[in-house]
């Protein structure tokens, strides 16, 4: 049956609906935490510290529950007042939340309001007159809970959203092709990096990319990916796999281990250098472009992200200026980001290379041949990398590139700056137009304390066909494990180390290589289009021509 334009055009908002929903419905998950309250003193410095992070307080007494406001802790006498009103729908997931259910929230209804909540318990379940304010013993106090994201139960909805967004935007491409009797070209098959998983005792669970970007030999490079893991008969187990049409070779992965005190984290900075983050504080502003307010997606660890999208803006390129209020004595700042590089991206440069068509290997061929300085200058003039940069006296000054990381999973990283500047720390952030997503930022001004980090090296290196690869992986001295087809994988085996009293372990896996992404693009190559990629910023000129387009389609489809 053939389809009139206005039934095409019907078929097509209604699969992008849907196709959005998947961009944005990814599940995501909250847990409560158990706070420390075995005293009194414990209680109130939990508070009160809970109190200067802004979060949102729920007293809970039996079946009646209020929300607490206005806040004033009384150390001598061990109370706590507040004016107390109604819960409002927004902060009731979790009350009305039962284990079966999870502990799922949704975005698109506001609901990650949850991340941001404290429950208080008590004995007492009498209703409470909400009229005038209410004093509570902190000896009342049953048990504290402070809810927090669910990293291990969002990873593999969230896993599963990503691959979505990247499939749903090539199926929009494709239905508002459709809509205009244009028939769309096959989608780019996805490529990333290998993926990196470690064994909790149950399953291997996800924890991110490495070597992201490395898509040639000359682009080889050494990452350090954060990895939660955990000793199991005595060893970890980390797997390297190969889940897309790619080839990838790794180099060496060795695991660092530092060892450090329990009231500490321990953050890398991209070149591998550990620091301690005891005192982490939010930007005291993050305005994107000088004109839109985003310092509400930067505040927790939720996957509520800066994208780098302004919307009020016609520039390819995107600036986050972001503010910190500076300890008077410090003269070392350390910004904390929780970031990755974005799907759109990837899409983007599918888009690019598909140009190509039955050239494009001929093409890979002659990249191959280029130094990397060539190659990443390229990246470089095309605002590709997240670059950082600080207010000075003389303006603004370049601190960091940070190249791509890949778009599965947020990573966790330490930027150390020296900071002669007095009062206001002022950074930016900038990239191309949804080149990245930013889900967190902080500045911690803590003296860095001594560590010590243990390189372990694999003694045990399995593959899916269950032969001991380990010679390939043990050292860098570019023998590579080759993993040529989706389903490949090794298994590296490390020995686990005790760990001192009073003191706890933070995990990174060293590694390094480089993947060569499978393509067999038909057709032939289009010049004009290619070559205006040769000027810089070319590339997030595209990204935002792309991006409106799609929103035009869209807006047409549905008038």
């Amino acid at each position: 049956m053939k389809l009139s334009l206005f039934q095409k055009k019907t078929v097509a908002f209604i699969l992008l609906v849907s196709c959005i929903n998947l961009f944005f419905g990814c599940s995501r998950y909250f847990r409560p935490v158990l706070l420390n309250t075995s005293s009194m003193e414990m209680k109130q410095t939990t508070l009160k510290k809970l109190d200067d992070e802004n979060r949102y307080f729920i007293l809970r007494k039996g079946s009646n529950s209020y929300s607490l406001k206005n806040i004033i802790l009384n150390q001598d006498k061990m109370t706590m007042t507040a004016n107390l009103f109604q819960v409002p729908p927004e902060h009731q997931v979790y009350l009305k939340a039962n284990r079966k259910s999870k502990y799922h929230y949704s975005k698109s209804r506001g609901q990650h309001a949850v991340l941001k909540e404290v429950h208080l318990y008590t004995g007492d379940t009498s209703r409470v007159d909400i009229s005038v304010p209410y004093s509570l013993a902190l000896a009342d106090v049953q048990k504290i809970e402070m809810i927090e994201f669910d990293q291990r139960r969002t990873t593999s909805s969230y896993i599963w959203g990503t691959i979505g967004v990247a499939l749903g935007t090539a199926l929009v491409v494709a239905i508002i092709a459709a809509a205009t009797y244009e028939p769309p070209p096959p989608p780019p098959p996805g490529s990333s990096c290998p993926y990196i998983s470690a064994y909790n005792g149950d399953q291997y669970t996800l924890q991110g990319e490495i070597y992201s970007a490395a898509i040639y030999p000359s682009l080889q490079k050494e990452d350090y990916l954060p990895l939660q893991v955990k000793p199991v008969q005595g060893n970890y187990l980390v797997k390297i796999s190969n889940e897309l049409k790619e080839i990838q070779h790794t180099d060496f992965a060795d695991l660092l281990v530092v060892e450090h005190d329990k009231n500490v984290r321990v953050i890398m900075d991209p070149g591998g250098k550990p620091y301690t983050i005891s005192a982490p504080k939010p930007a005291s502003s993050a305005m994107l472009n000088n004109q839109t307010d985003v310092r509400g997606d930067i505040l927790y660890k939720d996957n509520i992200s800066c994208l780098f999208k302004d919307n009020y803006s016609a520039g390819n390129s995107q600036d986050l200026y972001l503010t910190f209020t500076k300890d008077i004595s410090s003269k070392q700042g350390k910004l904390i980001l929780n970031a990755k590089t974005s799907s759109w991206v990837n899409y983007l440069y599918g888009e690019f290379t598909r140009a190509f068509g039955s050239q494009y290997n001929n093409w890979v061929k002659q990249q191959e041949k280029k130094p990397a300085g060539e190659l990443e200058k390229w990246s470089d003039e095309q605002q590709i990398p997240l670059t950082i940069s600080i207010k000075t006296g003389k303006g603004w000054e370049e601190i960091k590139k940070i190249k791509t990381i890949g778009p599965i999973l947020h990573r966790e990283m330490v930027i150390s700056l020296d900071l002669l500047v007095s009062g206001l720390v002022e950074l930016k952030l900038s990239t191309g137009f949804l080149f990245w997503e930013l889900d967190y930022a902080a500045m911690d001004f803590s003296r860095d304390e001594d560590l010590t980090v243990r390189e372990l090296k694999p003694y045990q290196a399995i593959n899916e066909r269950g032969v001991d690869v380990l010679p390939e992986i043990l050292q860098a001295d570019k023998k590579f494990i080759t993993q040529p087809d989706i389903g490949d994988f090794t298994i590296l085996t490390y020995k686990a180390r005790d760990v001192k009293a009073g003191m706890t372990q933070t995990f990174f896996l060293h590694a390094s290589g480089y993947y060569k992404p499978l393509r067999d693009y038909k057709g032939t190559p289009k010049i004009g289009f290619l070559k205006s990629f040769q000027k810089a910023g070319a590339f997030p000129a595209f990204s935002r021509q792309k991006f409106s387009g799609l929103l035009n389609n869209f807006t047409t489809a549905k008038n």
